[in-house]
């Protein structure tokens, strides 16, 4: 299966404002309150399948906080600089978190793809969207902010 991505639209996007949950050498947690989303920037690599785990229910938990200040809440994850984790690390991702971000409400999640090309063949062989998850892949972060103002 091929990922489909999608291309940005406009030149220029407005300033976005983010609050942050949780920042490390690895990822940032933090909402967009303009899309609205809770939003994970990824650098790298996880130190280990413990610090993977921790940084995604870290992305629940948010998640969990700001539900219920808005009808629709979205999940925007940037792995433009991401490396690759390991397939114990997808199988985590599919098993708990997915279910997670459902049982919470979440619908829709723009997914940026890294910029290396090694790094987005991984993404071809790891299909996310579910019946209640709709996932769209994009190459920059206004593309996906775009996407999901209009979800």
């Amino acid at each position: 299966m091929t990922v489909k991505v999608r291309e940005r639209i406009d030149l220029f996007d407005p300033p976005v404002h983010q609050k942050k949950f949780y920042e490390d050498e690895y990822a940032t947690v933090s909402f967009v309150e303009s899309v609205p989303c809770i939003k994970i920037k990824v650098s790298g690599v996880p130190q280990s399948s413990e610090h993977y785990q921790r940084v995604q229910s870290m992305v629940i938990e948010s998640i969990n906080k700001e539900k219920d200040h808005y009808c629709r809440l979205h999940m925007l994850t940037d792995n433009s600089k991401a490396g690759i984790v390991l397939n114990e690390d997808i199988d985590f991702y599919r098993q708990q978190i997915i279910p997670q971000l459902e049982k919470a409400g979440i619908r829709y999640h723009a997914i940026v793809l890294p910029e290396s090309n090694l790094v987005r063949m991984f993404f071809n062989q790891a299909p996310m969207s579910t019946k209640k998850l709709q996932v769209e892949y994009f190459n920059t972060v206004s593309g996906a902010c775009k996407w999901l103002r209009h979800r």
